[in-house]
């Protein structure tokens, strides 16, 4: 009997030292559940503000993502996803500190730069904008849109050269993409490189055929390389865009002229005086074109107005054309004074 008893204790106590051993594993597997549990949940929250965000419902997914951000706040897309639902939303200030919350937690996420410096860009903080997107190229280079932001700012400052540097690598990583090219087109333009303009507004017009900036821009390129065919048939193309468009009328005028048409060239230049009645570019070419017609009062009367309304032009213009004589003259050796 004592035996028995002896037996049965031995028993119960070594149950009671494995139940006791047993309990760390216990609580490891409920707190691994507990964990899991904890996840999926945050997780859960974060696909339905995915789905809001998809849908446009903001205000909806900016609870979902602040509720997966309080369950779990260590996760920096959360913080990502909620400040690019304030950009959307136009609260750029909302915006900035959560872009800041996802760098804060990964440094290298390239993203919110490239969100804090759209942020920025919309404040005109340009500085703080270009910091910005250099640290989002610096993070990831394959970007095309943080290029095409850094042309965009180069652009506003007047810096053309390293505009066109921009633009062209945003074209390099995606070479289909419109306002990059429209852009360099324009900026090559203003640099007087009317050949590497057009060859620009091709690849823009392929994309989008009718774009009244790349119509009307490819025609004045042609313009100014003296293709007057090809300037006339873009230009009246841009003129069923928008009839009242003066700088379609001015370089229609212009491909008019230079194919021998002066009575069409006159016609559209009154039209762009119409337009804008206070250019004095378009004044003074329109008295050029009187003079050739031999309307010299009439000729008289603009270079008078564009006179009022500009004096250096005239005398910007009188110099070119002293030179253009000069060179005229070198050429064809008459003495053209």
């Amino acid at each position: 009997m004592i035996t028995f008893k002896s037996r049965s204790a031995e028993r119960r106590s070594r149950a009671f030292h494995k139940a006791i051993k047993a309990v760390p594993l216990f609580l490891f597997v409920l707190l691994f559940f507990t964990v899991q549990a904890y996840c999926v949940s945050s997780k859960t929250y974060y696909l339905q503000g995915n789905k809001y965000f998809t849908s446009k419902k903001y205000d909806r997914a900016i609870d979902k993502y602040k509720t997966a951000i309080r369950i779990n706040p260590k996760i920096a897309k959360y913080y990502y996803k909620l400040a690019e639902t304030y950009r959307l939303k136009e609260s750029g200030n909302e915006a900035i500190i959560f872009y800041r919350k996802a760098i804060n937690i990964n440094p290298g996420y390239y993203s919110a730069y490239a969100g804090l410096g759209e942020i920025f860009f919309r404040k005109e903080n340009y500085e703080e904008a270009v910091q910005c997107y250099k640290k989002a190229v610096d993070k990831c280079s394959i970007d095309s849109r943080d290029h095409f932001f850094l042309g965009r700012i180069c652009d506003i400052r007047g810096d053309t050269d390293s505009a066109i540097r921009e633009y062209e690598k945003a074209i390099e990583i995606r070479p289909g993409y419109f306002d990059a090219l429209s852009n360099l087109a324009v900026n090559y333009a203003q640099k007087g490189d009317f050949k590497k303009a057009v060859s620009c507004y091709v690849k823009a017009r392929k994309i989008r055929p009718y774009d009244e900036r790349v119509v009307v821009g490819l025609g004045t390129a042609y313009t100014k390389l003296r293709e007057f065919s090809k300037a006339r048939k873009i230009l009246l193309i841009a003129l069923k865009i928008n009839l009242f468009n003066r700088d379609t009328r001015f370089y229609l005028g212009r491909a008019y002229y230079g194919t021998g048409n002066l009575g069409q060239a006159i016609k559209q230049t009154e039209k762009a005086l119409e337009i804008d009645p206070d250019n004095p570019e378009t004044h003074f070419t329109l008295g050029l074109y009187y003079d050739k017609k031999g309307w010299s009062d009439m000729a008289i009367a603009e270079y008078r107005e564009t006179w009022r309304l500009d004096p250096d032009y005239i005398i910007r213009k009188m110099m070119d054309l002293e030179i253009k004589v000069k060179e005229n003259s070198e050429q064809t050796g008459d003495d053209l004074k």
